[in-house]
């Protein structure tokens, strides 16, 4: 089967090497989906063109066996957002039997849309949240994903023959799901197991990776932006540090809020308690998970969807601490491998996460319930699954 990805940024070789390249490439959640559901399905002997945008004004192609990676020189950027005006025409030159749009930002979900549409073919989308409106950025960024979230998405599920979407839980909390269950097929996220079974100790984590070996560490791992509510979670650590002053709390990942969080930080007077480490490399991420005891992620909005890092958490045997939003109930069960908090509370998130550090017991049990539950997540699983709803339609 000859299969068209469009995506706005796709992963490349460089992605792991080159450190600057996380500062002007976005990459994410659906952008990681898409990579690895490429490479999974390319070993089942499928063709794959992926178009996607470059991370420069240069056009450039990837091949890797069967799999062709298309990235168009940007003309102009938007926030974090490329924009190549040649993902709109370049891929008409080639011929597919279905096309998978990942709905991440506006660009690629466009030019899948113009292609399928001309070419007449199936469409399928993988639906990654983004439908809500986020207020910050440029002006023309705003105005941009207000136009996108409030007129297009709706369009675009109207035209799809199938909608992927990885959280059964979401669909009600979804803007416009609901008007197309018929639509929908259920595909969760997925994770490389392999990838986080690394063969040394915490305390050798902690050592490469120069963090104290004997005090509690609390990991959050994402982007620093308001829907995934870091502050609440740093105003949760001022009433944490009164009661557990050798708690660290590490906060990895970029974004918007570092500047604002760091200043936080230091009004609160917990500075020493918080540990900012920036974008960290994929190759980092196991060791970061392990190092760790407890991870949070206490985002306020559903179009989290289905977040990889639980996954990645739960496959490094990591309880889990996240907000109560009902998309989360996916991967997270109460009380077996995690605990929910109540959104926007930072007085509630801090008496969780104190629950569970002063019971060691609960939080071991946990963290081997998250590693049994995350293996029926292979990438393998989710591929075979993804295949399906592309043969159904074909």
């Amino acid at each position: 089967m000859k299969i068209a990805y469009f995506i706005t940024h796709f992963p490349h070789k460089d992605r792991l090497i080159d450190h600057e390249l996380p500062k002007t490439y976005l990459i994410g959640g659906g952008e990681r989906v898409a990579y690895n559901l490429v490479k999974e399905l390319s070993k089942r002997g499928h063709e794959i063109y992926v178009f996607t945008t470059s991370p420069s004004y240069k056009d450039f192609v990837e091949k890797d066996g069967s799999v062709r990676i298309f990235k168009y020189g940007k003309n102009l950027k938007i926030g974090s957002t490329n924009i190549s005006f040649k993902l709109l025409l370049e891929p008409m030159k080639y011929d597919v039997d279905i096309v998978h749009i990942h709905n991440t930002t506006a660009p690629g979900v466009i030019a899948g849309m113009i292609y399928a549409k001309k070419k007449r073919k199936p469409i399928v989308v993988t639906h990654h949240g983004a439908e809500k409106f986020s207020n910050f950025g440029s002006v023309i960024r705003r105005i941009s994903v207000f136009l996108y979230v409030n007129f297009l998405v709706d369009k675009i599920f109207s035209y799809a023959d199938a909608i992927i979407c990885p959280s059964a839980y979401f669909i009600n909390d979804s803007r416009y799901l609901k008007k197309y269950k018929e639509k929908i097929k259920i595909v969760p996220n997925g994770i490389n197991l392999d990838a986080f079974n690394i063969p040394i100790s915490k305390e050798e984590c902690r050592k490469k990776l120069k963090l104290p070996s004997e005090t509690d560490i609390i990991l959050f791992l994402g982007a620093l932006i308001p829907k995934k509510a870091p502050d609440i979670l740093l105003r949760a650590m001022s009433k944490i540090v009164k009661k557990r002053s050798d708690v660290i709390l590490i906060l990895a990942g970029s974004g918007i809020m570092r500047e604002n969080l760091e200043k936080l930080s230091e009004k609160m007077g917990i500075k020493n308690n918080i540990k900012f480490v920036g974008f960290v490399e994929e190759y980092l991420k196991p060791l970061y998970y392990k190092a760790a005891d407890i991870f949070v992620l206490p985002s306020t909005m559903s179009t989290e969807v289905f977040p990889i890092v639980l996954l990645e958490a739960s496959a490094s045997g990591l309880p889990m601490i996240v907000s109560d939003l009902n998309t989360f109930r996916c991967i997270i069960e109460e009380r077996y491998n995690g605990l929910f908090a109540k959104r926007k509370n930072e007085e509630n998130l801090a008496d969780v996460i104190i629950y569970l550090l002063e019971n060691k017991d609960i939080q071991k049990e946990m963290g081997k319930n998250a590693k049994k539950k995350v293996r029926d997540y292979s990438w393998e699983k989710i591929a075979e699954k993804t295949e399906k709803v592309y043969t159904d339609l074909i």
